[in-house]
């Protein structure tokens, strides 16, 4: 289940823009060829701490479901931040909401759930 986002005194992140309008574009992966409706956005990842941050899996939800795992390696370093490029697609015109959960661990061993704001996509 997607969770409130994470207030964290280690990271933020920023999602750009928005809400974010409908693109049209098709998304070009399997799952989504037949799928009209569109969202391209950002999620900046920063960095607020001293120590590197290692993210080993992202989690994504649509609507409140569960939609996949990512097991890519993002490592950001100390106050610096990584953005990353996310879509999604949808056969239904009408509003929907996306988050990503984000886990992994810090320079020092600990572990680390950041959970996104919530983005809002809007309908065509």
């Amino acid at each position: 289940m997607p969770t409130d986002p994470t207030a964290s005194p280690q990271m933020h992140v920023a999602i750009d823009p928005e809400p974010v309008m409908h693109s049209g574009v098709a998304v070009p992966v399997a799952g989504c060829e037949d799928k009209p409706y569109t969202w391209y956005y950002s999620q900046m990842l920063v960095n607020d701490s001293a120590m590197s941050i290692t993210f080993t899996s992202r989690e994504n939800f649509f609507d409140g479901r569960y939609s996949s795992t990512n097991p890519q390696v993002i490592t950001i370093g100390p106050n610096d931040s990584v953005t990353l490029d996310t879509r999604w697609c949808s056969a239904y015109a009408k509003p929907h909401y996306a988050q990503t959960r984000f886990k992994g661990r810090n320079q020092a061993g600990k572990a680390l759930v950041i959970s996104a704001p919530w983005a809002r996509l809007t309908a065509p």
